[in-house]
């Protein structure tokens, strides 16, 4: 297990102390709190604590159980039992102009080989049907149906009434943007966990790049847990060409969480990038003036990096605890 697994294992699962759920979320914010007395003024640090402390003002994490747990800020998803961490995935999440949303839901399915239904948004926004009248063969090279007057047919049908097509399908297959495997979640915002077909951006340092869903790396792994299954039976489903929704067999919890401060195993807290500015500005204080009331020299207020990579700032850090690097740099 490491250190990161071990960090969101301390906040799922209670100290032998604590015998609810709720006494695993107190320590989280405990810990939070007194790395905020140690916060510079004005800090990016001061607020991502207060921002986190805000946003899990109505959190009750789970101490039993399946839970998938989303970090919207740090890019990764972790599957626990019974609060115990057993997967640990990159994940790539919403664009800052298509976020994420914030979400405690439960999985609904799992569908291997799954079709992709574009949204409204994404076809109004990329002139998907003017490209159809256009290129019809880029729709057809890609996989996709048309559905036009309720009547689906190929894109070169399609293609003389483009101005008319209600919706674009894309059929099951390699070039299918959501890959070989979805998990539906109970929400009506059509948000949901999904394989990918452009890997690529589990490399991007900040993997803020999708419409809003949360493409998982490991995500055969997570949806073969999730159904209790092998991976290799689920794998052998996809290849079998196996088109159904599978409904896990007990409930499994998915919470989405936009965390950009948190606690590792040892109560040290790490800091994340705030990719959809929801931290604002730290709580007023004089500019000189730390937590517990005391006024420094203005040469002695810390001046941490945004986004708190130590070897971009040659000032980061002056006066602060040892910086901490961003979970994908521990990794």
């Amino acid at each position: 297990m490491n250190r990161i697994a071990k960090a969101m294992a301390v906040a799922l699962l209670a100290l032998p102390s604590m015998a609810h759920a709720d006494g695993a979320t107190q320590w989280i914010r405990d810990a939070l709190r007194d790395r905020q007395t140690q916060a510079s003024v004005g800090s990016a640090e001061q607020a991502a604590i207060d921002g986190t402390l805000s946003r899990i003002s109505n959190l009750s994490l789970p101490e039993s159980g399946k839970v998938i747990v989303v970090n919207i800020a740090s890019g990764v998803v972790t599957a626990y039992e019974s609060g115990v961490p057993v997967i640990e995935s990159k994940a790539v999440v919403g664009r800052k102009d298509t976020p994420t949303p914030e979400l405690d839901n439960t999985v609904t399915f799992v569908r291997p080989n799954p079709t992709w239904t574009v949204p409204q948004s994404i076809i109004k926004k990329n002139g998907w049907r003017k490209k159809l009248a256009a290129d019809p063969q880029f729709f057809e090279n890609s996989g996709f149906d048309v559905i036009l007057g309720g009547q689906k047919m190929s894109a070169f049908d399609a293609a003389a009434h483009a101005d008319q097509a209600d919706t674009f399908v894309q059929r099951p297959g390699e070039n299918n943007a959501l890959g070989a495997v979805k998990i539906g979640l109970s929400n009506d915002q059509a948000i949901y966990l999904h394989d990918t077909n452009d890997p690529g951006k589990f490399e991007a340092e900040v993997r803020s790049a999708s419409h809003g869903c949360v493409r998982i790396e490991q995500v055969r792994e997570i949806a073969a847990w999730v159904l209790n299954i092998p991976e290799e039976q689920l794998s052998q489903m996809i290849a079998d060409g196996d088109l159904s929704n599978h409904k896990p067999v007990e409930p499994v919890r998915v919470i989405l969480g936009y965390w950009t401060a948190w606690p590792d195993e040892t109560g040290k807290v790490r800091f994340y990038p705030d990719i959809y500015g929801k931290d604002g500005k730290a709580s007023t204080r004089a500019p000189n003036e730390t937590a517990d009331g005391t006024v420094e020299s203005e040469d002695s207020v810390p001046r941490p990096a945004p986004r708190f990579v130590p070897e971009q700032d040659a000032n980061f850090g002056r006066g602060n605890p040892e910086p901490v690097w961003t979970e994908y740099k521990t990794r």
